[in-house]
């Protein structure tokens, strides 16, 4: 009877291990990721006023929408009370790759920051009538998502 019960139970083992056993022909993929944010590129306006007469914040958005890699864009106004630099620093550690600045206190903010020295990796875009050294320049009336693409894609 003993030598029974152990058949029973290897055989209901071997048909449990049989319907559980994994389908290696289903094809599964891993998932998607669920968030790309760390790994984006990250496109980031610096403005010192509320309108934007330039239609900056409307390009970059356009960028996010038509680039084919996973593109972020944020926009963050400059206190009128911030350390410019400081605050220019605080987007370089919040990972934006391009900084792009419109209006005369961000200007300056990138400027300031610029004087400390060149950081690794990250563009910095000035949409002014005057250029800043060490950064690229784009003339108010030249902003457009295809140019700005070209600078977030480098």
């Amino acid at each position: 009877m003993l030598g029974a019960g152990a058949a029973a139970l290897l055989a209901v083992t071997g048909v449990v291990a049989l319907l559980l056993r994994p389908d290696s022909s289903d094809g599964a993929t891993p998932p998607a990721p669920v968030s790309h944010v760390d790994t984006a590129t990250r496109a980031c306006l610096l403005t010192s006023t509320d309108t934007d007469t330039t239609g900056t914040w409307a390009a970059i958005q356009e960028v996010a929408r038509t680039r084919d890699t996973n593109t972020v864009v944020q926009r963050y106004r400059l206190p009128t009370s911030a350390h410019a630099a400081a605050y220019v620093n605080t987007l370089v550690q919040l990972r934006c790759s391009t900084i792009v600045t419109t209006g005369t206190a961000a200007r300056s903010a990138v400027a300031s920051r610029l004087v400390d020295g060149h950081i690794p990796n990250v563009r910095f875009v000035v949409v002014a009538d005057r250029p800043v050294t060490g950064t690229t320049h784009l003339s108010p009336d030249a902003v457009s998502a295809s140019v700005l693409a070209r600078v977030v894609s480098r």
